[in-house]
């Protein structure tokens, strides 16, 4: 299983090594021109030598996939009269959200439409409750779930900046809503009844074991797509584009072996 990077470095030498990646790609691009004077055949050939050289430095996936990007939008910015500073509202806006990926390993990606009833049906219904969204990106999930389940206490975590203040900004008019720029790492897990994450495969073995030491005795795990290194009480199907599903862990034996009743779905 792939590692977190821990390192404080981590973003500079992700950034350092995509520039790499893309001055490797020039080269290969002019040489390319030379050769065939194809527009075409020179933005293949950049786009191919910059996915290969990303995979040979290890990078992330999201970061393969940039990689392989970036000569199309340069040449894109070349070709059209689109003011500069359209391109560049572009990439802040891009960077707020993706950035985190660099030393984190987890993409944004929200969670899918398909998943929020299965959710929802996870909360009670006759009782008080607090539930965390482990990585809340623009918040949508935390609203579809309260405007249900007006007895519960939601808080997200998003260190996503521009995710982050759409969430914040959104919570605002919902008073059992709270919006935290905060690591998931940071957060003391033992306060939530019901612990949502949509990660990848990357930090599961660390937050397996971070839910292990801090979650409560009759809370529960909820993860979407990417199981945690246990056996799951319940596994449920989301019946999506990508045949996902999502993991339920129940935090003390009794109740994996007696799974509650889930409420049903509005």
């Amino acid at each position: 299983m792939t590692r977190v990077d821990k390192r404080p470095l981590g973003p500079v030498i992700f950034f350092l090594s995509t520039l790499a990646c893309q001055a490797i790609a020039a080269g290969c691009a002019i040489l390319a021109w030379k050769i065939s004077f194809s527009v075409t055949v020179t933005l293949l050939m950049a786009a191919a030598t910059a996915w290969a050289a990303a995979r040979f430095l290890r990078l992330p996936t999201p970061w393969l996939i940039l990689n392989a990007l970036l000569p199309f939008g340069a040449a894109s910015a070349l070709a059209t009269e689109i003011p500069p500073g359209i391109f560049l509202a572009v990439f802040v806006a891009l960077a707020a959200t993706y950035v985190p990926a660099f030393w984190t390993r987890v993409p944004y990606y929200p969670t899918q439409r398909a998943a929020y009833a299965l959710i929802l049906a996870e909360l009670p219904v006759d009782r008080p409750f607090t539930f965390i969204d482990l990585g809340c990106g623009f918040g949508e999930l935390l609203r579809f779930l309260q405007a249900r389940r007006p007895n519960g206490t939601f808080v997200g975590i998003e260190i996503g900046p521009l995710p982050f203040l759409v969430a914040k900004v959104r919570s605002l008019a919902h008073r059992s809503i709270s919006v935290r720029f905060q690591s998931m790492w940071s957060c003391n897990l033992s306060h939530f009844d019901i612990v949502y994450t949509f990660l990848s495969p990357a930090p599961m073995e660390r937050l397996w074991k971070k839910a292990r030491a801090e979650m409560k005795a009759g809370s529960t795990l909820i993860s979407n797509s990417f199981p945690a290194p246990a056996e799951a009480s319940e596994t449920l199907a989301l019946r999506d584009a990508r045949d996902s599903s999502l993991f339920i862990y129940r935090m003390n034996t009794g109740a994996a072996s007696h799974p509650p009743r889930r409420a049903q779905a509005d």
